[in-house]
């Protein structure tokens, strides 16, 4: 540990934080956003983004979806209609933050400040990194990069709290190592260390009735499809042979677990009912109830989605007070980091 450093001591490492708990989370534009996105990511940030107690800044890290050449135009393209998607279902961006990653330069900047008080080998026992050479892909460097990127995803704004699965825990690991290795370095706190809330969320099942809903399997249900498009793809949802008037099991039935992640109380106990009883009730009436809830949540949202995804400027209207936020959360850890380092500027 470097000691008594003449450049850094006594510089002022003051926090941005005010009286509300500041939680950072990102979501990677990769896809038609579906129903086991809104059930593991999407509603859960939206309600902490509705807690007063909370502010949340929501990132759409664009820069991460460029990792992979073979789709490196996919996240220019998906930016909108993934931002349009947490405005219909309810973000607080009027209290909070959408932002999007890639107009933040601060992160780069601290990125590297980051990546060079980190060792290379670190960066090379990073999961994902070991899993794509062990698969025999031929990684980039922006993938030897990502815990770096991520870890200053977080850092640059002072984040307290980072919602997070399990699979995603070493990187919030490599974020404090990283805050700990720069701040050790200079001899002054400049990035906090996050702490991870771990997120206990199961996957959802798919319309397989198999695995979990996922774009890579193709048998998710789009949260904004038409009625139309829903109708047919909830036909799609696997059952067993058990006939109109047999009793079924609601916790093996793929449509009543499915159904579970978005459907009211109400009309959980009325399918829930029907299904254990099966006199005059079979998986045809299940899935038209499906439908019909699927509508009532989300139909009427649809035409918000559409709204904002069709609107570029109304998006820039509403999120332009969560940007002047972080642009000054960003810009004040960013100065800390340039002060602690004795960088000079002749702008």
């Amino acid at each position: 540990m470097q000691k008594n450093n003449p450049i850094s001591s006594n510089k002022n490492t003051q926090k941005t934080w005010g009286e509300r708990k500041r939680f950072l989370t990102g979501v990677k534009p990769s896809g038609e956003v579906h129903i086991g996105n809104y059930f593991g990511a999407i509603n859960p940030c939206i309600e902490l983004s509705n807690n007063s107690n909370n502010e949340v800044i929501l990132m759409c890290v664009d820069w991460h979806g460029l990792t992979n050449k073979s789709e490196i135009f996919r996240p220019g393209e998906l930016t909108q209609s993934l931002i349009a998607t947490y405005l219909a279902l309810g973000f607080n961006y009027k209290e909070n933050s959408i932002i999007l990653q890639s107009d933040f330069k601060q992160i780069q900047e601290n990125s590297w400040y980051l990546s060079c008080a980190t060792a290379a080998g670190m960066l090379e026992r990073s999961h994902a990194y070991k899993d794509a050479i062990a698969n025999g892909k031929s990684p980039t460097a922006g993938l030897l990069f990502y815990p770096s990127l991520m870890a200053s995803d977080i850092l640059t704004f002072d984040a307290q709290f980072v919602p997070v699965g399990k699979d995603q825990a070493q990187h919030l690991e490599y974020a404090s190592d990283m805050a700990k290795f720069f701040n050790n370095l200079v001899d002054v706190e400049v990035y906090t260390e996050p702490q991870p809330i771990i997120q206990e969320i199961p996957s959802l099942l798919g319309i397989d009735g198999e695995r979990k809903m996922s774009k890579s399997y193709n048998n998710t249900l789009p949260i904004f499809a038409t009625k139309k498009e829903l109708e047919k793809r909830v036909k799609e949802i696997k059952t067993d042979s058990k006939g109109l008037d047999d009793p079924k099991n609601p916790e093996t039935c793929a449509i009543f677990q499915i159904f579970k992640s978005f459907a009211s109380s109400d009309a959980l106990l009325y399918m829930h009912d029907r299904l254990e009883k099966g006199i005059g009730y079979g998986y045809g009436h299940a899935k038209k109830d499906f439908v019909d809830e699927h509508e009532k949540v989300f139909g009427t949202l649809r035409e918000k989605f559409e709204y904002f995804n069709n609107s570029e400027q109304e998006i820039r209207n509403c999120l332009k007070i969560g940007y002047e936020k972080a642009q000054n959360y960003a810009d004040s850890v960013t100065k800390r980091a340039r002060e602690a380092l004795g960088l000079k500027s002749y702008l």
